[in-house]
Order: C-alpha cells, then sequence, then structure tokens
C-alpha cells in the first residue's frame, strides 16, 4: 500500500462512531441481476466489434448459478469466527430484470419487468438458486440478502438508449444483455444506477419503484430488508422517507452521489455511525476484495493491511465484494481463482485477529444503534 493511500485509509477511518470489537462485514452488490448471460454472447458481442473485453464487469457478471452457490458455500462452511460463526456475506440483491419479450412487444415503448424468480428459470443451472440461497444460504447465515434495488438500471434511460439508434444497444438487448458503457457519447447510455433522475417527475417514479422493490424482496425472501446500498451509490435524500415507511433504517451507503443540476452527480460523504433526519444510521465500506478486476493483484495482502488500519481506529472491517468475483458463468476461472484468493483471506485474517466477529451489514447497523451489545 502506498504511503498516500496509506494515509487516506488512516483519514477515512478517524471520524465517527467506534468499537474495541473486531467486526468483520462482506458486503458484496449486484445478486440478482442479469449482466452478460453466457460466454457464448460474450463472444459474439466481442465479435459485433461492442468493447465488452475492457469491462471486467461484462466479462465475468453472470446471474449466479447453483454451481457458484454451492462453491462459495462450500468455502465459507470451513470458516468459524470467535463465537463459532461461518464468515456471513451480506448479498445486495436486486429482485426483478428487464422483461425483455414484452418491452419488444411494446414496441421498446413501455418498461416491463419479470421477477428474479422467472429469470433463475430462465437460465441453465439455475433453476434451483432461490432454494439453494434461501435453505443454506439464509438459514444457514452464509449469504444474507438485503436491498439493492428493484431492478439495477434506470428504466428511463435505459429506454432512451434503446430508442436512441445506438446499434449496439440493440444488439444487447436481443441478446439479453446490459451493457451501461460510456462509449458512445450518450449519456443515456449509462444507465445502471437505478435511482439516478433529472426531474421531479422521475424523482416520484423512482419512489415508487423502491417501494415497489421493497414489497418484492418481502414477499421473494420472506422477510424486509433493513439495509439499502443503492446501485452504483447513488441515491437522493427524496428517498429516505420512503425507505423507512418500508422498513430500511440503515444505509451502508455513507460515501455515495446525489443528482445535482445538469445532469452532475455530487459526492456526499458521511462517517460512521451518521445520523439523518429521520434517524437512519449510514456507515462505509473501508477495505476492498475485487479479485475480478484484476487477478493478478495481491488482493489478500490489501485487503488484510486495510482491516489492520480499521481496526487500528476502532472502525469495523466492512469489505466490498461485489457478486461478479463469485460468478463463474463466463469464464469458470474467473470464480475458482476468487474463491482460492478468499480462502486464504479468510484463514490469514482469523490467524492474524483470532476474535474477530463476522456480522452482516443489518447486524452492524443494530451494533452502532446500541440496539445489539
Amino acid at each position: 500500500m502506498s504511503y498516500k493511500k496509506k494515509l487516506l485509509k488512516n483519514l477515512v477511518n478517524l471520524p465517527g462512531w467506534h468499537t474495541n470489537r473486531k467486526l468483520v462485514v462482506f458486503e458484496s452488490d449486484d445478486w440478482g441481476s442479469i449482466r452478460m448471460p453466457s460466454r457464448k454472447i460474450y463472444e459474439l458481442l466481442i465479435s459485433k466489434g461492442i468493447p465488452i473485453n475492457k469491462h471486467y464487469f461484462l466479462k465475468n457478471d453472470c446471474l449466479e448459478s447453483e454451481t457458484d452457490l454451492t462453491a462459495l458455500f462450500d468455502l465459507l462452511i470451513k470458516y468459524r469466527d470467535s463465537n463459532n460463526h461461518n464468515p456471513i456475506i451480506t448479498a445486495n440483491a436486486v429482485v426483478a430484470n428487464p422483461d425483455f419479450d414484452k418491452i419488444q412487444n411494446a414496441g421498446f415503448r413501455e418498461y416491463h419487468y419479470q421477477l428474479i424468480t422467472e429469470t433463475y428459470l430462465s437460465y441453465p443451472d439455475h433453476a434451483g438458486v432461490l432454494n439453494l440461497w434461501k435453505n443454506a444460504g439464509i438459514e444457514g447465515r452464509l449469504l444474507w440478502p438485503q436491498f439493492h434495488g428493484r431492478e439495477h438500471l434506470n428504466t428511463r434511460k435505459w429506454l432512451r438508449a434503446l430508442n436512441s439508434g445506438i446499434q449496439q444497444e440493440r444488439i444487447a438487448f436481443e441478446n439479453k444483455v446490459l451493457l451501461g458503457l460510456n462509449n458512445t457519447g450518450h449519456s443515456d447510455s449509462e444507465y445502471m444506477a437505478a435511482f439516478e433522475y433529472r426531474n421531479q417527475e422521475e424523482m416520484i417514479e423512482i419512489e415508487s419503484i423502491v417501494a415497489d422493490g421493497l414489497d418484492l424482496f418481502n414477499r421473494i425472501f420472506g422477510f424486509r430488508s433493513r439495509s439499502l446500498m443503492p446501485s452504483c451509490s447513488v441515491q437522493g435524500d427524496h428517498l429516505n422517507e420512503v425507505l423507512m415507511k418500508n422498513g430500511v433504517v440503515y444505509n451502508q451507503s455513507g460515501q455515495h452521489y446525489i443528482p445535482a443540476e445538469g445532469g452532475k452527480l455530487k459526492l456526499i460523504n458521511y462517517f460512521w455511525g451518521h445520523r439523518n433526519k429521520l434517524n437512519q444510521i449510514y456507515w462505509r465500506r473501508n477495505c476492498t476484495f475485487e479479485p475480478s478486476k484484476n487477478q493478478d493483484y495481491d488482493w489478500v495482502n490489501s485487503c488484510l493491511g486495510e482491516m489492520k488500519i480499521a481496526f487500528r481506529w476502532g472502525k469495523p472491517a466492512v469489505i466490498n465484494s461485489h457478486r461478479v468475483n463469485f460468478s463463474g458463468g463466463v469464464f469458470e476461472e474467473n470464480r475458482t481463482r476468487t474463491l482460492e484468493k478468499l480462502n486464504l483471506l479468510l484463514k490469514s485474517m482469523l490467524k492474524t485477529w483470532p476474535d474477530i466477529e463476522f456480522v452482516s451489514s443489518d447486524e452492524l447497523g443494530d451494533i452502532i444503534s446500541g440496539s445489539t451489545s
């Protein structure tokens, strides 16, 4: 870790709430969301000249399969913390994806969605994903879902992109791919931030989408999400009341962006334990484990170094690690190499700090709020 990075990490971990406990939280975004369906379609889009090989999400990110979950769970159950708990990954999940057939039948003028339960059934080796997730992931407290959005795209921007004449968007649509690339010169091509808006009308629509999504989350997983991680870390304050009314009292995105005038984004920095006017609590991620981004980088020692700094200042180690890292649907070696590194990371952190405690994001919120000792 460079001197500059180490200095910044120390400064970020200084302010706000602190604890003597060595808490470890894995926060993993994008579960349930589609991106690249298969290796075959990846190669097809490459042959069409779409530069997806330069974007590691589009190269590696695929809807989680039974094989992905089984491989992850088999690793997690090998380890236990000082409370005899396995590592638990907070899976920030969406509950719906675009219904491509209905959108096409509507002439690309209307947005329609399908629940992730339907999406899983449309992919090979995915029919049993939700049962596996519920039985081993939720009941076994290995993969704990929290709310990431109804779907991982801005529906209005995506429809505008589809109707803009950009050829790569129609090719992607025909193959049920979400691109979200910024290589077209068209601002609507960057549509992955679900809660971004341009005007009052779009703000109100997003509030309705969030309320709908939270109800669907309860319907699919059997309980209400108590925390939020907004997709692409974009969220306006207007959503806070909707979130509170629907049971969301914690926000994982202390560092986030608020839509501003002219389509720009304003950076907001809230530190540990910050409370807004509704008493919702914020925290932020201070460690990174993203092997899919660069498998040659030493993510294990880098993450351990960040954990050391966090614990020095009495902060939990909140580890950012997206779903793409655990996905093998496009390139199996992406998942295999990540799990090898995760195995080493877990082994090393337990050896270095035998008293660490694995907790989920909503459990961290309870600890910060003082409702759990």
